[in-house]
């Protein structure tokens, strides 16, 4: 598993947009309710070039995140909502390679930690 971040122009500044967690096809677990995923600093920079563009991907929201006082400097990723979607959308998730994530999102995850 290997974490990028696609970096693009806000408000005249380059700015990191998305998280990206990138995988190989099976190498997920979907038979588990969650996913760990280490919050890495500094992101290695995801190019355009780069970006899975031919590769299924789904995306994570909000809602979908989650902490865990018991996994400290890793956040959580709830996979029922992620195989919901994917199957609602004609899509099989074991064909996904990546999970993509609003930096801002896991931004707000990491302000509400209750355990700083």
């Amino acid at each position: 598993m290997k974490i990028k971040v696609f970096y693009d122009y806000f408000d005249g500044a380059l700015a990191p947009i998305w998280y990206v967690i990138l995988f190989k096809k099976g190498e997920l677990d979907w038979n588990k309710d969650m996913a760990y995923v280490p919050v890495t600093a500094p992101f290695d920079r995801l190019s355009p070039e780069e970006f899975p563009a031919e590769s299924m991907g789904i995306t994570v929201t909000l809602g979908d995140l989650t902490l865990n006082e018991d996994r400290p400097g890793k956040f959580g990723i709830s996979l029922d909502p992620l195989r919901r979607r994917s199957t609602e959308n004609g899509k099989d998730y074991w064909d996904s390679e990546f999970l993509v994530l609003q930096v801002s999102d896991l931004e707000e995850l990491l302000q509400m930690n209750p355990w700083r």
